[in-house]
């Protein structure tokens, strides 16, 4: 069964409660995207994702593109990827690998080669009811990509294009970072019925289990950093819009604060970090900018 329109917005969602905790200095915002849900930032390239003219996250209309920004926050090109022959319906999360920009587009994942801007991969997800692709993460050799729909969090390997299960029983699989010194993936979740989620921890071999102090609610991003800290945003809500936040974690999970980005955020989705500048890249989603601000400490 199709999901409800309602249902699949909240699957989207990303940010807890905003209370102050460092005020902020005038965050910079671009706008001009459609209904933005990732940022990728490499070296200094940034992408975003784009979902398209309508907030259909499953919807197989072509409409859906990649940008790129310069690390000013200048966007480069609004529609950069995919180029004529190639198509994209409801691009989200993405990851590099290998020189090539992967993307989770709904039921399957899509590869790009930057040099050409050719498609050069596609690996469909396997039979077995509604699914929702929605982050991706890079290993050394291989991609993490959480099915929203499923519970699932995936392997891909990019060689065959092979799905494997990682593991499941993560209700509303969303972020997903793959954590290379603790050996272990990180993954949030948005409840079964998008009625609010959870963080998990998932170690090498070993089933996924919640984590006791993390925080509960309808969790998107996730970004790992690198004093074993984390940072997590929460929609709050989605019918009506509510402004969002992103939620300071300690390295246990337990919550520390709230960033202040000195802006309401509608949707902030599948953010991103850029750790020589400092600065935090939001994608929201329902105002259709990407907000770049300092991530303070």
């Amino acid at each position: 069964m199709r999901p409800t329109t309602s249902a699949v917005l909240l699957a989207l969602a990303v940010t807890l409660a905003r209370p102050a905790a460092h005020a902020a200095s005038e965050p910079r915002v671009v706008t001009g995207f459609a209904h933005p849900e990732s940022v990728l930032i490499d070296g200094d390239r940034r992408f975003v994702s784009n979902i398209g003219e309508k907030l259909d996250p499953l919807g197989h209309d072509g409409d859906g593109f990649l940008s790129e920004l310069a690390a000013d926050g200048r966007i480069v090109a609004l529609h950069a990827l995919p180029i004529d022959g190639d198509r994209l319906d409801a691009p989200k999360g993405m990851a590099m690998l290998a020189g090539k920009l992967y993307v989770a587009d709904i039921d399957r994942v899509v590869g790009f080669d930057l040099s050409t801007r050719r498609q050069v991969f596609e690996a469909n997800v396997p039979a077995g009811g509604p699914t929702l692709l929605n982050d991706v993460d890079a290993t050394a050799d291989a991609l993490v990509v959480t099915d929203t729909l499923r519970g699932v969090v995936w392997r891909v390997d990019p060689s065959t294009g092979a799905f494997t299960t990682i593991a499941d029983g993560v209700p509303g699989a969303n972020g997903v970072v793959w954590d290379g010194p603790g050996k272990q993936i990180i993954v949030v979740g948005l409840g079964a019925k998008f009625e609010g989620g959870d963080l998990f921890e998932i170690p090498a071999g070993g089933p996924a289990h919640k984590v006791e102090k993390g925080p509960h609610g309808i969790l998107d991003g996730l970004a790992l950093l690198p004093d074993g800290s984390m940072v997590v945003s929460d929609w709050r809500t989605i019918d009506p819009p509510t402004a969002g936040a992103l939620l300071r974690l300690a390295p246990d999970g337990s919550a520390v604060g709230t960033l202040d980005v000195g802006r309401a955020i509608h949707g902030p989705a599948d953010f991103s970090i850029d750790t020589s500048k400092n600065e935090i890249w939001i994608p929201a989603t329902l105002d259709g900018a990407v907000v770049i601000a300092p991530l303070g400490r």
